[in-house]
């Protein structure tokens, strides 16, 4: 019977090293897993990050823009507008936002933010793309567009006229604009 319990317990005295080092083995790996998960958490971070104060920056300067195509800084919307397409508006091309890196976001990544960073980021995406939908219509002139406006004086007050017409596509426009660059980032930065 000694016999045996001398055994077990050499036994469990040869398996006592493996156990050490398979246990040890096991939370170095959990613990690389660990370091590299948080490094691609920040990663994902920085790099959206980037793109949401790209699009935001770039929305911003052209905003001023051509806001600035009214010298006279007119109160009046419609006016304003007007005086806008007078200095050139429909020759201005919109920047490219970039949605790359927010599309392409892995699903494991998602838990590296917050749900309120998530919902800002998704809903300042969207204005952006309104925001493509409204410049469109409000720059875009089709030829019975130009036909109409050439009627009143030769075209002379085709900014006028325009502008009353899409002064509501306007007015959306800016409103969009302001969800984006009015607010704070969504990204907390």
């Amino acid at each position: 019977m000694q016999n045996f319990l001398t055994a077990i317990a050499a036994f469990f005295v040869a398996a006592l090293p493996g156990v050490i080092v398979a246990l040890l083995s096991q939370y170095l790996q959990q613990r690389r897993e660990n370091v590299n998960q948080r490094r691609l958490y920040a990663s994902a971070r920085r790099l959206l990050a980037l793109e949401v104060n790209n699009n935001r920056a770039s929305l911003d300067a052209y905003w001023r823009q051509i806001n600035e195509l009214d010298a006279e800084h007119h109160e009046d919307g419609t006016e304003h507008l007007a005086a806008m397409y007078y200095g050139g508006l429909v020759g201005y091309d919109l920047p490219k936002w970039g949605f790359s890196r927010w599309e392409r976001l892995e699903a494991d990544t998602f838990s590296a933010f917050s749900e309120k960073e998530l919902v800002g980021i998704d809903q300042m995406n969207r204005a952006l793309k309104s925001i493509v939908e409204y410049y469109g219509s409000l720059v875009t002139l089709t030829d019975s567009d130009k036909a109409e406006l050439n009627k009143n004086v030769s075209g002379r007050f085709w900014g006028n006229d325009l502008a009353r017409e899409r002064y509501p596509i306007y007015s959306r426009l800016a409103a969009a604009v302001q969800q984006v660059i009015g607010a704070s980032s969504p990204m907390g930065q």
